[in-house]
């Protein structure tokens, strides 16, 4: 296209041979007329240079415009041998949002599809996917590559930028490739875009396709939880359920349904504000001592995903409970435990006890005479931190550990944290007359032991007489008494009961109600006589899938690990041979519900602030363009420049001619 220059010389033939006839017309005295000539040579030559300059700025303007001038260093290195061609298709459920008349998902395929059928098929490709399938990323040629775009999973947990690009450094090193060009198909929803940490790799070149739905609103279930975290057979519970509406405008009647094993068990309506959120309470009561496969819905079209909310109710039949104690225990404690079905009370020397039974229990209680040592001491702490309560009692004997001080006064209770959730469902207001237990002799509970503490329950001179202290996921509760009659009548107050059943209830490695996809990898189970022997297997309750996990045993209980992710949103079942060991619920990250998205401008902000090699951040329009290769080989905007100068010039000299008088 650079031979067109040589077009620069029509115009300046055109300005030095006039081509104009002159017709001679005779005038009596020619005196004026030389004056006018004169007056308007200067004028004349600069206006016919101007008009020769910008005709030729014209014609090289068009010229160089349609030569398509690049930069060198942004060349694809798609016809590099050492170089990788790395296809990111972004398969998390956001991309199935509509765009035009297909899915994100799809329009993303059909692109690929595209841009590796104009690669040389002598390049190397690897497709990545938040599925992380291990086929996928290893080098494959140009018709492997194209079959594994048309098998790929569609449906994923998203995998954040970092990752992403981490993954690719690893392929690259494990095959020898030098550089790589890495083609990104997604719809760049905000919490992917992690860059923390990021090392950027210079060999790495970025191309950025973003997907943008035509669909930016969405009503999503965020999550779930039990007004009581303790189910028990014939007594009513309270589901709550908080519903997020990702809109610009009011939701009004939002039908919310909630299903027991597939039966609709109860039925409510829910309003919510714009771009806001609220929360709806349902009301159930069990009748079986089992695990139920729950699930609460609501109907919002076309994102769907996040409808549902799976969980698993877990009635549990026999809470456990073992008092640590030199003697007999004590009488208040045995009497409240022993007599009801509903627990399973021990009394143990801890000499004598064996830590495997602690991995059965949900309560552990230490007596003030128990004395136990070091090590009996920290099973009782690791067995908190699994999620068990343990309550605790001074002893008579004044230990730096635990007792700074005694006294004698006569004290009563003068406040209780009614606002903390321990006292949820124990309290529905306490009058200013309230019959509080008395306080004979207490000890100054020492807070520094653990981190996370708060008073419950404060004595008049301000002292604490029930702390809790938040251990991973247990709790230890400090008693400043011990209950004997002589400390305090706190066994024979209205208060001992419900505190006492409440310690034991939120006790003991209780089954969570649901696990999210992408986030957790593990499941504990405290049952380690079903792990005996045999495989351990996990399938879904439709019997499509099928998994072997590894199983490793801490802490007197079993680690369930996940080595690769789980189908899809729904119920699990782990079992050893036919035998089902437990049930689990599973759902998709409720991030994928958020409708914030980043756009062509941002994208390319935040890539170029982190170093990234980018390459370009193609428009819309541009990626199921015919010519897309050819713009990514010499992607520049120059010509686009050079097209504006000659309409520039092009407007001077129409301007000069025009109005120059």
């Amino acid at each position: 296209m650079l031979f067109g220059l040589f077009a620069l010389a029509i115009p300046i033939v055109i300005h030095l041979f006039n081509f104009r006839r002159h017709k001679v017309v005779y005038f009596s005295n020619t005196a004026t007329l030389k004056t006018i000539e004169q007056e308007n040579a200067k004028t004349k030559k600069l206006k016919y240079i101007i008009s020769l300059i910008m005709r030729m700025l014209f014609i090289a303007g068009l010229v160089f415009a349609f030569a398509y001038p690049y930069n060198p260093e942004q060349k694809l290195k798609t016809d590099d041998a050492d170089n990788l061609v790395a296809v990111y298709i972004d398969n998390s459920m956001s991309m199935h949002s509509q765009s035009s008349e297909i899915s994100l998902i799809e329009d993303a395929r059909a692109a690929a599809r595209k841009i590796v059928g104009n690669i040389s098929p002598s390049q190397r490709f690897v497709l990545l996917t938040n599925s992380r399938q291990p086929d996928n990323e290893y080098p494959m040629n140009q018709d492997e590559m194209l079959m594994s775009i048309d098998a790929m999973q569609t449906e994923a947990s998203p995998m954040s930028f970092n990752n992403l690009y981490e993954n690719l450094q690893m392929i690259m090193k494990r095959n020898g490739f030098k550089s790589a060009s890495l083609f990104m198909y997604s719809d760049f929803q905000d919490n992917m875009m992690n860059m923390d940490d990021l090392v950027a790799d210079s060999s790495i070149q970025l191309v950025a396709m973003p997907l943008k739905s035509d669909y930016q609103q969405n009503i999503y279930i965020d999550t779930v939880w039990l007004a009581s975290p303790i189910l028990q057979k014939g007594l009513a519970n309270e589901i709550n359920v908080r519903v997020v509406n990702e809109s610009a405008k009011d939701i009004n009647g939002l039908p919310v349904n909630f299903e027991i094993d597939g039966k609709s068990l109860a039925f409510n309506t829910i309003d919510i504000p714009a771009n806001g959120k609220n929360e709806v309470a349902m009301q159930f009561v069990l009748y079986e001592s089992a695990e139920n496969n729950a699930t609460v819905s609501i109907n919002d079209y076309p994102i769907t995903f996040d409808d549902t909310y799976n969980f698993v109710l877990n009635v549990r039949p026999i809470i456990k409970i073992v008092e640590l104690s030199a003697g007999v225990g004590d009488l208040s404690i045995k009497t409240l435990f022993s007599n009801d079905s509903l627990f399973d009370y021990h009394v143990m020397n801890p000499y004598r006890l064996d830590q495997q039974f602690l991995s059965d229990c949900q309560m552990v209680i230490v007596d003030g005479d128990a004395n136990i040592n070091e090590t009996m001491w920290q099973a009782v702490i690791d067995f908190a931190n699994d999620g068990g309560s343990v309550v605790v009692f001074p002893s008579e004997v004044a230990d730096n550990s635990k007792i700074s001080e005694f006294s004698n006064d006569t004290l009563a209770i003068s406040t209780i944290a009614s606002q903390h959730p321990f006292f949820d469902d124990i309290f529905v207001n306490i009058p200013n007359n309230a019959d509080l237990p008395k306080v004979y002799k207490h000890i100054q509970i020492d807070k520094s032991r653990f981190s996370n503490t708060l008073t419950l329950i404060s004595l008049q001179n301000g002292a604490s007489f029930v702390t809790l202290s938040k251990i991973g996921s247990g709790n230890v509760f400090c008693f400043a008494s011990q209950l004997g009659k002589d400390w305090t009548n706190f066994a024979d107050n209205a208060l001992f009961v419900p505190i006492m059943y409440k310690i034991a209830m939120i006790g003991g490695q209780m089954n969570r109600l649901s696990y999210t996809l992408g986030v957790d990898k593990d499941i504990t189970i405290n049952d380690l006589t079903a792990f005996s022997d045999g495989d351990v297997r996990i399938r879904d309750t439709q019997g499509n899938f099928e998994m072997i996990p590894m199983v490793e045993m801490r802490n007197n209980r079993a680690l369930i690990e996940l080595y690769d992710e789980l189908p899809g949103a729904g119920f699990y079942t782990i079992s050893k041979g036919d035998e089902v060991i437990e049930t689990t619920a599973w759902n998709d990250n409720r991030k994928e519900s958020r409708m914030k998205f980043l756009d062509r401008e941002e994208v390319y902000k935040l890539l170029k602030d982190n170093g990234l090699n980018l390459l370009a951040v193609m428009k819309a329009d541009e990626i199921h363009s015919n010519d897309m290769m050819e713009m990514m080989v010499r992607r520049s905007m120059l010509w686009k420049s050079f097209i504006i100068l000659a309409l520039i010039s092009l407007l001077i000299e129409i301007l000069v001619l025009r109005f120059w008088k």
